[in-house]
């Protein structure tokens, strides 16, 4: 299906991106902004600690989707206007204006005889994770240089026999590129995902596409660039110790979607590496000055034999090159990874976050659910030291660059963000807390040499973490704004029911006494103006040119399969 019902032509993206460059404005164009994964945008002009506030900030318009919007909504100025990417659960996307909710474009990339993926179907009989149907999950990129959006489907074949045998070939995952400014497929899209890595298929069926992609431009030898994917177990599929799906990433020709990509997969000889991740994007940067370009995930919990020789990189934070090498090019796995991977506490429940190059030091930061913020050297991560001791709980000594201690009993469902030596994290059921990070040699945190108290937390807590966001006028004064989402976590295990989503907005920069965050507004202090959607766990706002995009569920709808977008801005409407 599709209408379009656009009243101007779109310019291509190309030029958008040179006329916000002119004008100041700024593209939302991947998950967390850039392929750093920081969540910072240092080009806000409007939002700041003056303007924020129940007096002048507040929702502007709302509009029902088909489908829960789980990814990260994106945002390419237009003829000087946010013009709005939304991916759904039910296997669409939408172009909107950004400015009011009008819907400029909407295509179903669902084909004949298929539907969103039912949840129990794909294998997660417990749809913890997510809920009801599984579709577009994972955040779209797009390259504004050739005017495209890359991301994943999911679908389920309704024909034949397939909804009671569930087979394999029941089930398909499709890479779309689509051309921005009418949504058509190109570069030979869509097409179906699959490999084969040391013998091993890969097969849709118990897997999800949950990580934001990730676009690199001149990663191959014709100066073209790759879009690389990656995927997970559904949760709740397979049993331990016999066949939990492995981890996988996929990079594909970004102009030709129908040649061979490269592949890896975390587990070959094992099981499980998921990469999850909460849905962050698959970082990129380089490791030294003037190095070559690497890609840095997380894996949950999985076999890990890559210490002794093996190929398993189970709760293993891995660097990996743009070829996807057989071999990463550098790895660190906590000590503890055997009582870990027992345990459920997966190293790779939260992303990665890659810290500004220094000139001499090139850091990354990640955090799972054993409640430790580890810090690593992109260079040379640490690969493995084993414990000393050979029962749980273990103990002994990592091989990474430093280690701050989190807070303690909360896990780490989230990606933090970063801005100007401030790295804030969100734990779950706690308080968002702040760090201040020297990116010497090995990096430290106050109260060095590393973090046992918060130095600054908000005084609300978050069920499962939160997914945060951060703008600024570059390091001016009075300008960071720290952006979060709360919810009820659902979906979750036991019965809950979907509750609306707060949005918060916190001076990123001051506290109050003793030492809290101070907020500047949130949606629920206005109720009738500014009530947000039903919250989805780890959604991300996206801040852009003066606007605030919240992806949700339709608080309309019973069966909880529709989605809605809020916009948020500049507002003079009475708070009430």
């Amino acid at each position: 299906m599709r209408t379009l019902v656009r009243p101007w032509g779109l310019s291509l993206a190309v030029v958008a991106l040179w006329t916000a460059a002119m004008s100041g404005q700024t593209n939302v164009v991947t998950w967390h902004n850039d392929n750093w994964r920081d969540g910072l945008n240092s080009g806000e002009a409007t939002l700041n600690q003056s303007t924020v506030s129940p007096g002048q900030f507040g929702k502007i318009c709302s509009t029902t989707v088909d489908g829960q919007v789980f990814a990260q909504p994106l945002v390419v100025v237009s003829g000087g206007n946010n013009t709005v990417y939304v991916v759904t659960m039910n296997d669409s996307i939408y172009e909107l204006d950004g400015t009011n909710c009008n819907q400029i474009n909407h295509v179903s990339l669902l084909q004949s005889g298929e539907k969103a993926v039912p949840c129990g179907d794909v294998g997660g009989v417990n749809c913890n994770t997510v809920k009801p149907i599984i579709g577009i999950l994972g955040t779209p990129v797009i390259d504004p240089v050739s005017n495209t959006i890359y991301f994943v489907s999911e679908t389920e074949s309704t024909a034949g026999t397939c909804p009671s045998t569930r087979a394999n070939s029941c089930f398909v995952h499709r890479l779309h590129a689509l051309d921005l400014t009418t949504l058509a497929e190109k570069f030979n899209g869509p097409v179906a995902i699959s490999g084969i890595y040391k013998k091993i298929a890969f097969t849709s069926k118990n897997h999800i596409q949950r990580p934001g992609l990730l676009f690199l431009p001149n990663t191959r030898k014709n100066g073209k660039g790759t879009v690389y994917i990656g995927f997970s177990e559904m949760d709740g599929t397979g049993t331990v110790g016999v066949n939990i799906p492995r981890g996988w990433v996929f990079g594909f020709p970004a102009d030709n979607l129908s040649a061979a990509p490269v592949i890896w997969s975390s587990t070959p000889a094992g099981e499980g590496g998921g990469v999850w991740m909460a849905g962050a994007g698959l970082a990129a940067a380089a490791d030294s000055p003037g190095g070559n370009t690497y890609l840095y995930i997380n894996t949950g919990d999985g076999d890990f034999t890559a210490n002794t020789g093996g190929t398993d990189y189970g709760d293993s934070f891995v660097k990996l090159t743009t070829t996807l090498a057989n071999v990463p090019n550098g790895y660190f796995t906590p000590y503890a990874q055997a009582c870990m991977n027992a345990g459920d506490e997966d190293f790779g429940s939260g992303g990665v976050l890659l810290f500004p190059d220094t000139g001499s030091n090139f850091y990354a930061v990640a955090a799972g659910k054993d409640a430790n913020l580890y810090v690593m050297d992109r260079a040379n991560p640490g690969g493995y030291t084993s414990p000393t001791n050979s029962t749980c709980p273990a103990t002994g000594t990592n091989a990474d660059q430093e280690y701050f201690l989190g807070v303690t009993g909360h896990g780490y469902f989230t990606t933090p963000v970063y801005w100007n030596s401030l790295l804030f994290y969100a734990p779950t059921s706690a308080p968002v807390v702040r760090y201040h990070v020297s990116l010497t040699a090995p990096p430290t945190c106050t109260p060095s040499p590393i973090c046992q108290k918060n130095t600054a937390s908000t005084l609300n807590s978050f069920s499962y973490g939160t997914g945060l966001s951060i703008s600024s006028l570059g390091n001016t004064t009075g300008t960071a704004v720290l952006w979060a989402v709360n919810g009820n976590g659902w979906p979750r295990s036991g019965t809950n029911a979907p509750a609306p989503a707060v949005l918060y907005a916190y001076d990123a920069e001051h506290t109050i006494a003793p030492h809290n965050l101070a907020e500047l507004w949130d949606s629920a202090k206005c109720p009738t103006r500014d009530k947000a959607g039903n919250a989805l766990k780890f959604t991300v706002p996206t801040i852009a040119n003066g606007f605030v995009y919240l992806g949700s569920m339709d608080p309309g709808d019973s069966t909880n399969t529709q989605g809605e977008l809020d916009i948020f801005g500049p507002t003079s409407a009475a708070c009430n």
